[in-house]
C-alpha cells in the first residue's frame, strides 16, 4: 500500500499523479474500514479525500496552517499526518479524536467540533502572522453546510487587506442533512449544474492540445466573457478572488488550481469553490448522504428516536405544533415530522441563534414551537434564550438532544452546560427524563398550554423502556438524587453493590425542584448524594440557593455531597465508562 509509506505530508510530494490517485483510493478504503469498526463520520470524509491530498501535495503543513470547518471531514488529513496508529481507535479512549485538535498533533492548528468557526480563526491566525512578520499560508477548509452559519459572513466582512489567505469551499450541498436556505441556492447557481464541470473538462483538454500561447489567449478571452455573463460573485464583493466551480474529485485539476492559487494568494485572498459528492466511493453512502453522514454502530431505540416518533403523534393532534432545527433534521429525529408536516417544519441551517429567536416569534403569535438543538450547540444561543424568550416569558419548547456526557464524540460535543446556563432563569421549566415513558409524558405536557418556556434534555444513548419509580426506598441512611438517564447507570451500579442500598430519588423536574419532598427525605437520612450529568451549577446550585435562603443550610448542608462533572475536557470513550470516570 502506498499509504504505508506516508508518515507525514512531505512524503506525498515524492509521488507521481497515478500514485496519488491510488493513494486516494486507499484512503477511502481505510476510512470505510475504520468507521465500520469504531463508528464516526463517513460521508463527509469520503467526499474530501482528493481535496486534502491535493492540499497537502501543494501546501506545506504544518508550516502552512490548515484550519478545518467543520472538523469531521478531516480523517484523511489525520491519516496523512502520522496518526494511522491512533486512528485504529478513532473516537475511543487513547485513540484519535473525531475532530482536529492541537493537543493531538502539530498538524492540527485549531480545534474544530462546531461549524462556521474556521474563517474567524483563520483570519486571526493570518493577522497575528502579519503582526509577527512571519511568512506562511493560511488555508481554511470549509464544508458540510458551514456556509449556512452567520459567523462565516461576519468573518468575510473582515478579510480586507489579507494576503497568503486561501479558502477551499468543499461544496457538497449537505451538512448532516441537506443544506438549506438562500446560500445553498446561490452556490447551486454558481455550479451551473455538474454539466458545467464536464464542459470545463473538455475545454481544458482542448487547450492542452493547441500551442500554449494560443491556449492562454483563448482562455483569457473565455474568462473575460464568462465574468461579463456571470457578473461578480458574493465572494468577489467581499474581496476574494473567486475560482470555480472546480471538480473536487479531479486530482490533477485540483493540484493545478492549488499551485496557481499559491501564487495568486500573495496578492489577495482566494476562495476555491470545489464541487464534491458526499460519500464518494461508497455506493451506500452516495445513495443515502444523510443516513451515512455518520456511522452509528448501535441498533437500539434512542431517546432521539422516541422524541421523533412522539412529536409526529402530537403534531397530528395539534396543528399549532411547529418544529425548528439548526441543520440537524436527522440528528434530532425530525425526518418523519418534516415529511408528514412539511409546512410546519423549519431547518434554518447552522444558525442556532436565529433558530431560538425565530421560535420566539412563532410563540408570540400563539403557535407551539419546538426548537430542537444539540446541547453543545445550544450554548451559542444563550443570549437569544435570555433576551428573546425568557424576558418575554414566551412558551418556547426547547428540546436539548445529546445532553450530558458525549461518548465517542468527545470534548467538543460534551453537553455539560445546558442545565447550569438555563438554571439561572427563574421562569423556565427544566426536565430530564430517565426512560422512554417519562420522555413521552413530558412531551405531552410541553405540547399543552404551558405558561412559559420549558426545556427537556436527554443524552445520546439508549432509551430505557422500563420506568423506575420516582423513589426507591433503601436500607441505609443515605439518600441519592439522580437526574435523567445517568440515574439508570448509577442505579445499576448501586444494585450490584454488596453494601446497604441507599434510597434513590429519580429527579425528573430539575426546575422547579420539589423542595417539600426534599426536606422530608433529607430529615430521614444522614447523608445526601446528588449525581448530576453536568457541571456544578444546575440542580446542585438550585438546592444550595434554596437552603441558604430558607435558613436550613447548616442543618442539611453538612449532609450534602455533590457529584458533578469536573470542568475538564472530556476524553472520547463509551458513555458508561465516562459516567464511571467523571461522576466519582
Amino acid at each position: 500500500m502506498i499509504l504505508d509509506s506516508i508518515n507525514c505530508p512531505s512524503d506525498l510530494k515524492l509521488l507521481s499523479l497515478p500514485e496519488l490517485i491510488e493513494l486516494c483510493s486507499e484512503l477511502r478504503s481505510e476510512v470505510i474500514r475504520i468507521t465500520s469498526k469504531n463508528g464516526g463520520h463517513l460521508g463527509s470524509n469520503l467526499g474530501s479525500v482528493e481535496l486534502l491530498v491535493a492540499a497537502h501535495f501543494v501546501f506545506d503543513c504544518p508550516i502552512d496552517r490548515f484550519i478545518f470547518d467543520v472538523g469531521h471531514q478531516a480523517y484523511s488529513h489525520k491519516l496523512l499526518t502520522g496518526r494511522r496508529e491512533i486512528m485504529e481507535n478513532l473516537r475511543r479512549m487513547n485513540g484519535a479524536s473525531g475532530f482536529p485538535d492541537p493537543a493531538e498533533s502539530e498538524f492540527d492548528h485549531f480545534i474544530a467540533g462546531h461549524a462556521s468557526t474556521s474563517l474567524s480563526a483563520a483570519i486571526g491566525i493570518a493577522r497575528a502572522r502579519d503582526l509577527k512578520g512571519l511568512d506562511f499560508k493560511v488555508v481554511s477548509i470549509l464544508g458540510d453546510g458551514s456556509m449556512s452559519g452567520g459567523m462565516i459572513y461576519e468573518a468575510m466582512n473582515n478579510i480586507y487587506g489579507l494576503k497568503n489567505f486561501v479558502v477551499i469551499l468543499n461544496d457538497n450541498q449537505m451538512s448532516i442533512s441537506e443544506s438549506v436556505g438562500c446560500m445553498r441556492s446561490y452556490l447551486s447557481k454558481l455550479m451551473r449544474s455538474r454539466k458545467w464541470l464536464t464542459i470545463r473538462k473538455y475545454f481544458r483538454n482542448f487547450l492542452n492540445s493547441i500551442p500554449i500561447k494560443l491556449a492562454k489567449f483563448i482562455e483569457l478571452i473565455v474568462r473575460k466573457s464568462l465574468s461579463l455573463v456571470r457578473g461578480s460573485t458574493i465572494f468577489d464583493e467581499f474581496g476574494f478572488h473567486y475560482i470555480g466551480p472546480v471538480d473536487g474529485h479531479n486530482l490533477s485539476d485540483l493540484i493545478e488550481v492549488f499551485q496557481n492559487v499559491r501564487d495568486i494568494a500573495n496578492y489577495k485572498p482566494v476562495i476555491i469553490h470545489a464541487v464534491t459528492q458526499k460519500g464518494k466511493g461508497c455506493a451506500e453512502a452516495e445513495n443515502d448522504e444523510t443516513k451515512l453522514h455518520g456511522v452509528d454502530r448501535s441498533s437500539y431505540l434512542r431517546y432521539t428516536d422516541v422524541f421523533g416518533q412522539k412529536i409526529v403523534e402530537l403534531g397530528k393532534k395539534d396543528e399549532r405544533i411547529v418544529c425548528i432545527t439548526a441543520a440537524m433534521k436527522h440528528g434530532c429525529g425530525l425526518e418523519e415530522f418534516s415529511k408528514v408536516f412539511p409546512n410546519r417544519f423549519f431547518d434554518v441551517g447552522i444558525a442556532e441563534e436565529h433558530a431560538v429567536t425565530f421560535a420566539a416569534g412563532i410563540a408570540r403569535e400563539g403557535l407551539k414551537p419546538f426548537v430542537c438543538i444539540y446541547s453543545t450547540f445550544l450554548q451559542r444561543a444563550f443570549d437569544q434564550i435570555f433576551h428573546d424568550v425568557i424576558l418575554q416569558n414566551l412558551p418556547v419548547r426547547i428540546v436539548i438532544d445529546k445532553a450530558g456526557l458525549p461518548g465517542g464524540d468527545g470534548k467538543t460535543h460534551a453537553g455539560l452546560y445546558d442545565i447550569s446556563l438555563l438554571q439561572n432563569f427563574e421562569n423556565i421549566t427544566i426536565t430530564s427524563p430517565s426512560s422512554k415513558k417519562e420522555l413521552e409524558r413530558i412531551l405531552e405536557i410541553m405540547a399543552g398550554e404551558i405558561k412559559g418556556p420549558m426545556a427537556v434534555r436527554f443524552p445520546k444513548s439508549q432509551a430505557i423502556e422500563h420506568e423506575r419509580p420516582p423513589i426507591i426506598p433503601g436500607s441505609s441512611d443515605t439518600l441519592v438524587l439522580t437526574t435523567g438517564d445517568v440515574g439508570n447507570t448509577i442505579y445499576l451500579e448501586m444494585m450490584r453493590s454488596e453494601l446497604e442500598r441507599p434510597t434513590i430519588w429519580n429527579v425528573t423536574y430539575i426546575k422547579p425542584f420539589d423542595f417539600e419532598l426534599f426536606y422530608e427525605l433529607a430529615s430521614k437520612h444522614q447523608k445526601i448524594i446528588v449525581y448530576e450529568e453536568g457541571v456544578f451549577g444546575g440542580l446542585s446550585q438550585e438546592i444550595l440557593e434554596k437552603l441558604f435562603s430558607s435558613g436550613n443550610s447548616k442543618k442539611i448542608c453538612d449532609k450534602l455531597v455533590f457529584k458533578t462533572i469536573a470542568k475538564v475536557p472530556i476524553k472520547q470513550s463509551p458513555r458508561p465508562d465516562q459516567v464511571r470516570q467523571y461522576l466519582k
